[in-house]
């Protein structure tokens, strides 16, 4: 298994590096480092060290990656100290688009290949917040522990699932918030709060993010966690288990979607340019369903076979509130949300 892996990894170095030479003239950045923020759950150490030294070999210069365990830390550093050194930034979504833009953190770069990504995905007109990835908000369960799973949130609020279920905080997770907003698409401000009353007793616990949530859950405390959908993936390829499911309510989903912006403080742009074009260039997006276990934003990637085992995406609520709408609103939502489930 371990030569499997070996050799895996050096075609597919050989596969991206070849591709993106034969479409980038080769130029000489090797005096210069370029800085990138990024989310601990969106690139991961491993998927890191399969792809940053691609790019570092095609334009013979240096990443440096500074990691932040979630999407709301890396933006209050963003926004809180002015002498970091910062080129792009990785994981940021579409929860926090409004406050991202009024802060002027970025700057427009029309990428290369943005033309082959859908509408539902460009969530910034303006092109400082390009997508990269995305994944519909689902529960997963292990179908050795359930018997059945909820179908429904009405189904969620049931006697049945009592502490069961893990959820994650919407005030130091973006899943969390997500699904905040989620429940006020749903139900409306005047109904999300009647969601919330009635699963309460349902949930066993509210995990600060998702790492920690997802090992109470692989530990077998709760059997249902809010997650993507397609982390059921992950257990597929890596652990060749097909015990782990994903159910999404059928009222409607929301999709998470990841971004990549050139951070307006910048002092290497064209350096960033190139790497928000590697970013969306083909070969890249090729391998984020197989290392990053979420949907690509490319219409060009063809998914494999494994990704028709996830719920079909039905009524979609990721656009039912306005940017502005979240932005000007969510400080009440948590304090709502708050009130509810931590008293």
């Amino acid at each position: 298994i371990i030569w499997l892996l070996i050799l895996t990894l050096i075609l597919l170095t050989l596969i991206l590096s070849g591709c993106f030479l034969k479409k980038k003239q080769q130029e000489d950045f090797s005096e210069d480092t370029l800085h990138l923020f990024a989310t601990e759950v969106f690139l991961n150490d491993t998927f890191y060290s399969e792809t940053m030294p691609i790019f570092e070999n095609i334009f013979n210069c240096r990443v440096e990656l500074t990691n932040f365990p979630n999407a709301t830390v890396l933006l209050d550093e963003l926004t809180n100290n002015d002498s970091i050194e910062v080129d792009v930034v990785f994981g940021l979504d579409n929860t926090l688009l409004y406050r991202t833009l009024q802060e002027s953190l970025f700057i427009a770069y029309e990428a290369q290949n943005l033309k082959y990504i859908p509408k539902e995905y460009i969530i910034d007109k303006t092109n400082q917040m390009i997508p990269i990835c995305s994944s519909p908000l689902a529960f997963i369960y292990n179908d050795q522990s359930i018997e059945k799973a909820p179908e429904t949130f009405g189904e969620m609020q049931d006697g049945i699932f009592k502490d069961k279920i893990i959820l994650l905080n919407p005030h130091t997770s973006s899943l969390g918030r997500a699904m905040l907003i989620w429940s006020v698409a749903a139900f409306g401000e005047n109904g999300y709060s009647h969601f919330w009353k009635s699963v309460k007793e349902n949930i066993f616990t509210i995990a600060d993010d998702q790492e920690e949530g997802y090992n109470m859950f692989l530990a077998a405390q709760a059997p249902l966690i809010q997650a993507y959908s397609s982390s059921i993936i992950y257990h597929i390829k890596q652990e060749a288990t097909d015990r782990f499911k994903a159910t999404i309510p059928q009222e409607g989903c929301f999709k998470v979607i990841k971004t990549a912006g050139i951070a307006a403080r910048s002092e290497n742009v064209e350096l960033a340019k190139h790497f928000i074009d590697f970013l969306l260039s083909d070969d890249f997006q090729t391998i984020v369903p197989e290392r990053m276990w979420m949907y690509p934003c490319s219409k060009n990637i063809k998914l494999n076979n494994d990704y028709e085992l996830l719920p079909a995406v039905k009524n979609d609520y990721t656009s039912q509130l306005s940017s502005r709408t979240v932005g000007r609103r969510i400080s009440a939502w948590l304090k709502r949300w708050d009130s509810i489930m931590l008293k």
